[in-house]
């Protein structure tokens, strides 16, 4: 990445584009961080620099600028154009085929297909700042996004702010949408959360796990063989399964994935009141159908403020949706990190990673 005058600490910039869509990059001497302003804002590269490795999945569709597709589907265009990466999922998660007050939010909401208003607000070698603005058109919802590094530190910080502009109460599903891949992703891989209960979707016809909970974290009754097994370790793509399942009752708001070969994760940290849940979705070479076709080996890791199944009313109905009040507003901080080590850590809102042994 080039910017003009300053080639070390932290660096912003908003001058590229790519195939016509604007990107973000912000980096520092140990973090590059890719920004798709034009679709979502995404964050659709992550390269943890002293590997020179990128953690963001990047899926058989390329990325591209919007197009005319062959036919519309009833649940949206957010799979035409899912490249991979990290999405924000708002304000509805899953497809439904209800609409909620009116309006159908399609798969996984608008936000993610929208784009976003830019501006640097910090640029210097200590620190370098971009806040993202969107206004949804089906919602009555605002959100502001800051993405920010420091110096020397393997954290990207995200602090949000979220506005009911309604003078009524409005249920939404939100949360962060990173999914990960190779060369990161192998079955060296193992997942540490602080949870206490497990639910499996029934999602797939080729899913490996028996839908259903509440299971005792982290052990899940495989359908395959009848045993229960450790469902927060990383299978290869040779299962040919896909499941996507949610890690309820945190104690803490926080995951790390490690690859216990290259001994080198990928972690966050949220605040576990306001993203209960943390949602995984597990695609080991099983998705068979439209949009993969078999083609993909990937997982997410997915901070949420509800739980499975999707759409709006079913949350409402599951207890799990959040209510905003008219005019209300909603301030959260995310962190996500990268590290080396082999050992188990917990993640901290400071960027922070630290040994936690008791779980």
């Amino acid at each position: 990445m080039y910017t003009y005058g300053r080639k070390q600490g932290c660096r912003i910039s908003l001058d590229y584009t790519y195939k016509g869509i604007r990107v973000a990059f912000l980096e520092n001497e140990i973090l590059r961080v890719g920004v798709l302003l034009d679709k979502g804002a995404d964050i659709f590269e992550f390269t943890y620099k002293p590997h020179d490795l990128d953690f963001m999945w990047q899926s058989p569709i390329p990325m591209q600028r919007p197009f005319v597709a062959t036919s519309a589907l009833p649940e949206g265009a957010f799979h035409d154009y899912f490249y991979g990466g990290w999405q924000e999922v708002l304000p509805s998660a899953g497809w439904a085929s209800e609409p909620y007050l009116g309006a159908y939010q399609g798969l996984h909401g608008e936000v993610s297909l929208l784009p976003f208003e830019a501006t640097i607000v910090e640029d210097t070698p200590e620190r370098v700042a971009v806040r993202t603005w969107v206004r949804t058109y089906r919602s009555p919802l605002t959100l502001e996004r800051t993405m920010a590094l420091k110096r020397d530190k393997a954290a990207l910080f995200i602090k949000e702010r979220l506005v009911n502009e309604s003078e009524g109460e409005f249920a939404i599903m939100w949360g962060h949408h990173p999914a990960l891949g190779v060369p990161f992703l192998d079955e060296n891989c193992v997942v540490q959360v602080p949870a206490k209960k497990v639910e499996v979707l029934a999602f797939h016809p080729n899913g490996l796990w028996e839908p259903g909970g509440d299971y005792d974290f982290p052990m899940v009754l495989n359908r395959r063989t009848g045993k229960l097994q450790d469902i927060t370790r990383v299978l290869p793509r040779t299962t040919r399964s896909v499941d996507v399942v949610s890690f309820k009752e945190l104690t803490e708001g926080w995951y790390t994935i490690t690859n216990e070969k290259l001994q080198v994760a990928f972690g966050m940290a949220w605040d576990a009141k306001l993203f209960k849940y943390l949602w995984m979705w597990q695609v080991y070479g099983g998705h068979n159908d439209y949009p993969w076709y078999g083609r993909t080996y990937n997982c997410a890791l997915e901070p949420f403020t509800s739980y499975p199944p999707a759409g709006v009313k079913n949350a409402i109905n599951n207890g799990s949706a959040l209510i905003m009040r008219p005019a209300q507003i909603i301030e959260t901080e995310l962190v996500a990190v990268a590290y080396q080590h082999e050992k188990a850590y917990r993640v901290g809102l400071d960027g922070s990673v630290e040994q936690h042994l008791g779980i």
